[in-house]
């Protein structure tokens, strides 16, 4: 591993020469291209996971021998193919709901991948940069950069390595200490191990002798802790339960805000809501932005919800369009998530905090006063600021609308104010027949592991979900049907390291790579 970035320190001929190869453009070509490749097929829906433990390699070979600005091109390549093999759904909603013409919404996608890949191409610049010592650094250089990912610019975590791992479960359990930039660390450090072997294997491979013993032991005793672990929770008696039913409509996006389909979808969530009582559940969930109204407003659609649950007798958990005027006299629109108590009162609601950016709001919107939404919809949404845990008898839970099950800081939130449980509500009618619901659900799944409570998921055309603790799931909906389904959830009550801590291995990691980068600068 050395030799892949001995070039950015002033190299002498044997490394030239063993670089020589590499030094086709094609060649280096062909491996950044393939590492995206690669990456990208670990993901759902191809779900090759094993991939993912030498997708790095080509790229890591393909920089070998160069300087950082060189390395970062390549790795700038190989992150454009990673982010579009596995956005590209991204074409699919603009151009099927919005105006945007198909040409245009694959510039779109792109743009975007084209930012989304700059943090590729910066960490194959920083392997460069970092010399010998990257062999060790490259994991904490790569969770810096996922980290940053995360929130800046627009805040877009979808994909972080880690997440390729999610079915393989006695791995995973280790997120309940790291987050799931723990298992995005372990991958890369692999990947930057099997690179300096394959380069190293007729020269001096006994210096790798040290890395190879810690990635052994790491790769041996981190799922076997976690099978301990999660044998251990499973054993223990539950905390409390929770039976929960959950309702997927199934209603089509070209016919959900139609006035003319508002009593049959209302009509479809009573029917399926009337179902599901043969269940008794203590909670129903519809799906996000369930009713095709303003829930706020009175009326009779408003009456014939609460009606529902009022007929029902239980507790009915919907997600619904809401606005407020500010004090400039604007109209804002919020994604609201509503409780109605068993007797037809509205108990308590929260606004989502993380919108969707260029969805449901445009980010430096001062700067990019140009750029319109992507996708229909009323006025400009606002960004709740409040963690409303709602609670019924013998629970508590947070409520996360869509996107923001990918937010693991975000979920963390609603566990230490008290949740029991996740319900994440959401509407991936958005992505259509593409891999994105799958993408969207396994990257749930990890929230349940970080803080050891289960999740209920209800979508609107799927894929609605059952989550343990554990990440497993016990339930999941297929595409596009409609139905509903119940059950009981538990959950351990334990307070893991994630919940009490957060973020702090990716901390760590951010405060190791900066050190470094300040050494380097040092350096001669």
């Amino acid at each position: 591993m050395s030799a892949l970035a001995t070039g950015a320190n002033g190299a002498g001929a044997p490394v030239a020469a063993a670089a020589a190869p590499l030094g086709r453009r094609p060649l280096r070509a062909a491996l950044a291209v393939g590492s995206g490749l690669l990456l990208a097929a670990s993901f759902p829906s191809l779900d090759l996971e094993p991939l993912a433990w030498v997708g790095l390699v080509p790229l890591l070979l393909a920089i070998r021998g160069l300087r950082p600005r060189a390395a970062f091109g390549w790795g700038w390549l190989s992150g454009v193919v990673f982010y579009v093999a596995t956005c590209y759904w991204v074409v699919h909603t603009i151009s099927a709901y919005t105006a945007v013409p198909l040409p245009v919404a694959i510039a779109i996608l792109l743009l975007m991948t084209g930012a989304l890949a700059v943090y590729t191409g910066a960490f194959t610049a920083g392997v460069a940069w970092l010399g010998p010592s990257a062999l060790w650094l490259a994991p904490a250089l790569w969770v810096a950069l996922e980290w940053l990912r995360g929130w800046f610019f627009i805040g877009f975590p979808w994909a972080s390595l880690g997440y390729s791992q999610w079915r393989y479960h006695d791995l995973v359990q280790m997120v309940e200490v790291t987050g799931v930039y723990g298992v995005s660390a372990l991958l890369v450090f692999f990947n930057v191990v099997v690179a300096a072997v394959v380069h190293e294997r007729a020269a001096r491979p006994v210096r790798l002798v040290p890395a190879l013993a810690v990635l052994t032991v790491l790769v041996a005793g981190v799922p076997l802790a976690g099978r301990w672990r999660a044998a251990t929770l499973a054993a223990r008696p539950a905390a409390g339960q929770l039976t929960v039913a959950l309702a997927q409509g199934n209603i089509e996006q070209d016919h959900k805000w139609d006035p003319a389909y508002q009593d049959a979808t209302i009509g479809r969530y009573r029917d399926l809501t009337a179902a599901a009582m043969s269940a008794h559940p203590a909670l129903v969930v519809w799906p996000e932005t369930a009713t095709p109204f303003f829930f706020q407003e009175a009326g009779a659609h408003r009456d014939e919800v609460l009606e529902i649950a009022e007929r029902n007798r239980t507790y009915l958990l919907f997600g619904s369009p809401a606005f407020h005027q500010d004090a400039a006299g604007k109209i804002r629109e919020m994604n609201r998530a509503y409780l109605v108590s068993p007797d037809g009162r509205e108990l308590a609601s929260y606004d989502k905090m993380q919108l969707v950016p260029f969805g449901e709001y445009v980010p430096y919107q001062s700067i990019l006063f140009f750029v319109d939404r992507m996708v229909e919809g009323v006025g400009t949404f606002e960004a709740g600021t409040r963690t409303t845990v709602f609670q019924v008898p013998g629970a508590r839970f947070g409520v996360l609308i869509c996107y923001e099950g990918v937010f693991p800081a975000l979920a963390r939130r609603f566990v230490t104010a008290g949740a029991d449980l996740f319900v994440n509500v959401t509407n991936d009618a958005w992505y259509g027949r593409t891999s994105a619901p799958a993408q969207h659900l396994a990257q749930a799944t990890l929230r349940a592991i970080e803080n050891r409570v289960p999740m209920v998921r209800a979508a609107n055309t799927g894929i609605s979900a059952v989550i343990d603790p554990d990440g497993r799931i016990r339930w999941r909906s297929p595409l596009y049907e409609t139905v509903w389904h119940a059950d009981v959830v538990a959950w351990p009550g334990v307070r893991t390291f994630y919940t009490r801590f957060g973020d702090v291995f990716a901390w760590t990691c951010v405060a190791v790579t900066a050190v470094a980068v300040a050494l380097a600068r040092r350096r001669p």
